[in-house]
């Protein structure tokens, strides 16, 4: 790496930072996934919510002028970044922890592979957060508005998980079918009048039975509802993320729009547990929690 040491020629680094806006997807830096040294990485289908901490570095002379994984030219005097999974054009804001310093930077390359670093900078973000002579930082990375979506790879997923959802998810019997079977077969006036031609008397004395007959099956379904509320019924499955805990179930509870719960694994690799409003729904949740990339899904009743 050269001396940091440089003179700034009028024009030459960007002077303001980039104003976000809305771009259209980069068709060539947005693979479903990506191998760079033998690591598989997946590329994230938005950028709305991100929010991550962790070491930076930066880049320059070496890679000035080289394509970038979106297509233009690196230009190491503009304020731009790499990231791994991050959409791409997605506009973020980078704080050094270390001197409150930060730059809103737009994310246009793939990288840093080295380590656990999380984002790498160009020249100018680095100079702007001071970290250049050290060569990394503890940062904050937040993703700026307007985000980036990626509805064709979201698509793509769905699509590709959706074999695995079927094999991982049973359909649940139709309860209310169920009961109501369970009703007819057990209904006395039924099983005693089965077979057997009634006289007038004998169907004026049935008669009034009717209307207990409509509160035996009321009453058999009521009987089963609180078994209902006890047992249950959830999706669960498994997601690795770098985020912590409460991050991954804000990100989750968010994006299913009901109450997620995450659970501490081992390492990166967390238990999410999705409550159904009814059993009919748990393929398509399953299929949902795939596209966004927890695997493993299964029914499970509390």
């Amino acid at each position: 790496r050269p001396s940091t040491d440089v003179t700034y020629s009028s024009g030459s680094v960007a002077s303001s930072e980039p104003v976000p806006h809305a771009e259209p997807p980069s068709r060539s830096g947005n693979p479903d996934s990506y191998v760079v040294f033998g690591r598989r990485y997946r590329v994230k289908e938005t950028s709305e919510g991100h929010r991550e901490i962790g070491a930076a570095s930066w880049y320059g002379w070496d890679f000035h002028g080289r394509k970038t994984s979106s297509g233009p030219p690196f230009n190491m005097f503009e304020l731009t970044a790499a990231h791994k999974s991050l959409p791409i054009p997605t506009y973020a804001r980078v704080t050094n922890l270390e001197n409150g310093r930060s730059v809103v930077v737009k994310v246009n390359d793939r990288g840093p592979f080295v380590g656990e670093r999380i984002i790498d900078l160009s020249f100018a973000a680095a100079a702007r957060l001071d970290m250049l002579d050290h060569g990394t930082a503890q940062v904050e990375v937040v993703a700026l508005e307007p985000y980036q979506y990626l509805p064709q790879l979201a698509a793509r997923r769905a699509e590709a998980q959706e074999r695995l959802a079927r094999r991982a998810v049973e359909p649940a019997p139709d309860k209310e079918k169920t009961l109501s079977r369970l009703a007819r077969n057990t209904d006395p006036v039924k099983s005693n009048l089965r077979g057997k031609p009634a006289a007038k008397t004998q169907l004026a004395s049935a008669a009034p039975l009717a209307k207990p007959v409509k509160n035996q099956r009321e009453t058999v379904r009521n009987s089963a509802a609180p078994a209902s509320k006890s047992n249950a019924l959830y999706v669960v499955g498994t997601i690795t993320e770098r985020n912590n805990v409460r991050q991954v179930q804000t990100w989750l509870s968010n994006q299913l729009q009901r109450n997620v719960q995450v659970g501490s694994g081992k390492g990166q690799h967390y238990e999410v547990r999705v409550p159904l409003r009814n059993p009919g729904e748990a393929r398509q949740v399953a299929i949902r929690l795939a596209s966004l990339g927890v695997s493993r899904s299964r029914i499970v009743a509390d």
